[in-house]
């Protein structure tokens, strides 16, 4: 898909991502995660194992140098990380280029997640996980709709196309 939402909800644009990472906490080896989106100030993460507030962090994803990143929040297996040291504008383009064409099965998996976020959402003890869980269940259902909606918009293109070449 060449078109997707930037979601704006902090300083920055976010974008929705699916790109596999790796994650090294100090004195640990290197973990499998998933990145769910990304902005030149932070990430938001899948995890396979929960994180506290505040760990710091190596992360790779792509040919992105690694980039050392604290947790600002947590629950369970998802969290939001500030990178260190900001994304360079060139730096974000390429990973959006490389990792954010959506196919089926990602807006089907981006439903899922909402559905859990939301859940998870709604059963945490208030504070601000429950907060960034609920926005993360927004926006994830937010980019699967605006997957949905341009998919049904190429449709509708190709149908018209055919439909004028058949009336030739």
């Amino acid at each position: 898909m060449s078109e997707h939402l930037p979601i704006e909800r902090r300083h920055d644009a976010r974008f929705a991502l699916k790109a596999a990472v790796s994650m090294r906490l100090p004195g640990e080896p290197r973990t499998p995660g998933r990145l769910l989106d990304i902005s030149r100030t932070g990430c938001r993460l899948m995890t396979h194992r929960p994180l506290a507030t505040g760990t710091g962090f190596w992360l790779m994803v792509g040919n992105l140098e690694p980039r050392f990143c604290h947790i600002v929040w947590a629950h369970e297996r998802f969290a939001g990380a500030r990178f260190a040291v900001e994304l360079e504008a060139p730096a974000l383009k390429r990973l959006t280029e490389e990792f954010s064409p959506l196919s089926e099965r990602d807006a089907a998996e981006l439903q899922a997640l909402s559905a859990k976020c939301s859940q998870l959402a709604r059963s945490a003890t208030g504070g601000s996980a429950a907060d960034h869980l609920a926005t993360l269940a927004d926006d994830c259902e937010a980019e699967a709709i605006a997957f949905a909606a341009a998919r049904q918009r190429e449709r509708v293109e190709e149908l018209l196309k055919r439909l004028s070449v058949a009336g030739d």
